[in-house]
């Protein structure tokens, strides 16, 4: 069975599709690879290899992490129209298949993927059965708890560009943290209306976790997992000349749990070669004295930490309170300080800058950019020297997915201001818009 996803084609592991896989291969005995589909992958080519390789097996395929690619949309309702079942699986998965409320009134909006999957699964692998993978249709909720499965085989990975392509994973995920602790508090917030609609009133809307985030309302945040779990997960890495690959610990607050992983590490005596966090800016900002501790213990051992993302997000206070993020401009630079200091004391053990491989979270342009915001942020990056080492290459304009908080708040401005955004796949597109008279 196949379980097709995005992939870049580098030597990166995709931690939610190989458990599934794992489990499907291991508990159910149906043998399952993860194949993940380059950007723009032979589709001829890629029929060719669907067809030869479910010859004699049930056509049953999966999908996860599609990452809004109308390409592999497309493909998976060709896949469909052939006598496939269809599943859809991973983050999203709820408000994708269901799309947009109140279709009946508002056609334009998002109509979902309904018409392309036969069965939208939501939750982790653990309830999968082989009834619902074979027989069950519409959504499937499964529960969420801190014992979930975790075992993954790092082996089954291949890509296809215009052919199938194994891959060898060299950096992969552990998991600790189900959901984000951010997103555990529901909150009403006054989102400030675009900046073309000068002069408007701001906007109401109940958020969880950062606007913009499309992943808070799939979890929230349901807890972290024992260490004996996280112990599994280092001990099942692949080991390249007698140590562990280097892998990111999914966790939005790290800090406070990397004095214990270290523990974990160092008496299970698994040789360990680098660590890898994505995390938040008050993350660092509230725990920088356990952090340098940990650095201090990751020299004396020869392991490298690489803070490898921020969510910096802006350095316009403005736009930082309308995508939610809890922190000011303030407190963004105070972090970038640490950061620099602790690469000047710890120069061969922590990694964090751009030119080290790490892509920090800038987002631009945003519906909220006027003369007032673009000139905060350019004097911010001039004055602190910004690209020298924190500015990604090429800024992540904002993305509103139709089910985040942002896609309400965009809802409600088309209701109130008699505009219309336009839509594509699940993305509600802030920059393109008309007016419209009822």
């Amino acid at each position: 069975m196949l379980l097709i996803t995005h992939h870049t084609g580098e030597n990166h592991g995709l931690l939610g599709p190989q458990i599934v896989a794992t489990y499907i291969s291991e508990k159910l005995k149906i043998p399952t690879i993860v194949l993940g589909l380059k950007r723009g992958f032979k589709e001829e080519e890629f029929f060719k290899f669907l067809d030869e390789h479910y010859r004699r097996r049930e056509k049953v395929v999966l999908f996860s992490y599609h990452c809004g690619r109308p390409d592999i949309l497309e493909l998976a309702e060709k896949i469909k129209t052939k006598g496939y079942r269809t599943i859809l699986g991973g983050p999203q998965v709820e408000k994708d298949i269901s799309g947009e409320p109140d279709l009946r009134n508002y056609p334009e909006r998002i109509k979902g993927f309904s018409h392309i999957f036969d069965l939208g699964y939501i939750g982790p692998i653990d309830g999968m059965t082989e009834e619902i993978l074979k027989e069950k249709r519409g959504l499937f909720y499964g529960n969420w708890r801190r014992d979930i499965e975790v075992r993954v085989e790092w082996d089954n990975l291949f890509v296809f560009g215009d052919k199938i392509e194994k891959i060898q994973v060299r950096e992969a995920q552990v998991l600790r943290s189900i959901g984000c602790p951010y997103a555990s508090k529901k909150e009403k917030l006054l989102i400030d209306a675009p900046s073309f609609l000068f002069n408007a009133e701001p906007i109401e809307i109940e958020c969880e976790g950062c606007s913009f985030c499309d992943v808070a309302w799939d979890k929230g945040y349901r807890g972290n997992l024992a260490d004996e779990k996280i112990l599994e997960q280092i001990e099942n890495l692949p080991t390249i000349n007698g140590r562990k690959i280097p892998f990111e610990l999914i966790d939005e607050y790290p800090i406070v749990y990397l004095p214990r992983l270290l523990e974990l590490v160092f008496t299970s005596d698994i040789n360990v070669s680098q660590i890898n966090l994505v995390l938040r800016v008050d993350d660092i900002l509230r725990r920088k004295q356990t952090l340098e501790h940990c650095l201090v213990e990751m020299k004396k051992r020869g392991l490298r930490l690489f803070i490898s993302s921020v969510g910096f997000e802006s350095f316009s206070d403005k736009i930082l309170k309308n995508l939610n993020k809890g922190v000011k401009v303030s407190e963004n630079l105070e972090t970038i300080r640490i950061l620099r200091e602790l690469k000047g004391k710890f120069r061969e053990t922590v990694f964090y800058s751009r030119d080290e491989g790490a892509v920090h979270g800038f987002i631009h342009p945003t519906p909220w950019d006027d003369p007032n915001t673009i000139f905060e942020i350019q004097s911010v990056i001039g004055s602190y020297g910004l690209f020298h080492d924190i500015l990604p290459c090429h800024s992540t304009p904002l993305i509103i997915h139709h089910g985040c908080a942002l896609g309400e708040w965009a809802r409600k401005i088309e209701l109130k201001y008699n505009i219309r955004f336009s839509r594509r796949v699940n993305i509600i597109e802030w920059w393109d818009y008309k007016k419209v008279f009822r």
